[in-house]
């Protein structure tokens, strides 16, 4: 394996894309979908003319730079990690081979695998550097090494309530309170778009369960002619039970039956109990399709307060 106490020369320095042409590629300019990007290098020990291995503290010297800003590393609106999220990594038109094997090539030539993101609607050219174990500064600009590739940053795709799908998707839930003073019922109802299917979602404005567990994720619950009307969104993700309800009143539901989707669940509990008063949260959320792209919304209740709706601004009992 590499030292540091030794010295070692860069003979060939490339980067690659994932695509066939390995020299270009495209993603949403969303600060979400990233692409992979690879840069390939081997080195020799100058003294012994031999192939070197790079260790991983050398490999991760290696920076992406701005091809027509040499040697600039790329920052602001064009980024770049080491770890992958959980998007898709090309657009739906980009065909993809399969990732490389990192591991050491035949011949000395090691790979180094970055995923790239950017928030800008723009083509960039980027390429790599290193700095040897002299203290030069090698790159991919031109001169001995000249490799880069194209990245597109493409206009992301962006959401209102007409791309999206919203309806109950099993029948309602009733059973009655052990006590037999009253039943409760469940309904759940699920979120998807008309382009691509959800990967994940943030929410903001609900109850945190504090002071009631039963009520974490609430958005609203409404005390209307003796009953009790609670609604919840959850976090996305496979089918679990939640207990639901209120006080000593409460019931373990299933959510996330239907995947790639953002359950919402409406409970109405009807025992002769003493509810609390209506409160509204904010019920702002956003969610992320496959390859990043957000659609913020709120969610909102029909005229009798028994149905969630999905809305583009947060929700007031004038609606």
């Amino acid at each position: 394996m590499g030292s540091t106490s030794v010295s070692w020369e860069v003979t060939s320095f490339e980067v690659q894309a994932t695509t066939p042409n390995a020299t270009s590629d495209a993603l949403y300019a969303n600060g979400n979908m990233q692409i992979p990007v690879i840069v390939a290098i081997s080195v020799i020990d100058p003294d012994t003319n031999t192939a070197y291995e790079l260790n991983d503290s050398e490999l991760e010297t290696i920076k992406l730079i701005d091809y027509d800003d040499l040697p600039t590393e790329i920052s602001g609106s064009w980024s770049y990690s080491v770890t992958e999220n959980e998007f898709e990594h090309g657009l739906p038109s980009t065909k993809k081979t399969v990732q490389p094997d990192l591991s050491l090539a035949a011949g000395g030539l090691q790979k180094k695998r970055y995923w790239v993101t950017t928030t800008k609607v723009e083509n960039k050219r980027i390429g790599a550097s290193i700095k040897q174990s002299d203290g030069t500064i090698v790159h991919t600009g031109g001169g001995t090494f000249d490799s880069k590739i194209t990245l597109v940053g493409t206009n992301p795709v962006t959401y209102k309530v007409d791309d999206l799908n919203f309806e109950q998707q099993e029948e309602n839930i009733t059973q009655d309170w052990p006590d037999e003073s009253g039943r409760w019922t469940q309904r759940n109802f699920y979120l998807t778009t008309t382009k691509y299917e959800l990967r994940k979602a943030d929410f903001q404005g609900y109850s945190l369960g504090t002071d009631d567990p039963a009520l974490d994720h609430a958005t609203a619950w409404f005390n209307t002619a003796g009953y009790f009307h609670i609604f919840y969104y959850w976090p996305m993700g496979l089918e679990e039970t939640r207990t639901v309800g209120f006080g000593s009143y409460t019931a373990e539901v299933t959510i996330n039956q239907k995947s790639n989707a953002l359950c919402v669940t409406n409970m109405l509990l009807s025992p002769s109990a003493t509810w609390p008063a209506s409160t509204i949260w904010e019920g702002r959320f956003t969610f992320y399709d496959k390859f990043g792209n957000p659609g913020t919304f709120w969610l909102g209740y029909d005229g009798y307060l028994l149905t969630p709706e999905i809305l583009e601004h947060r929700y007031t009992i004038e609606d």
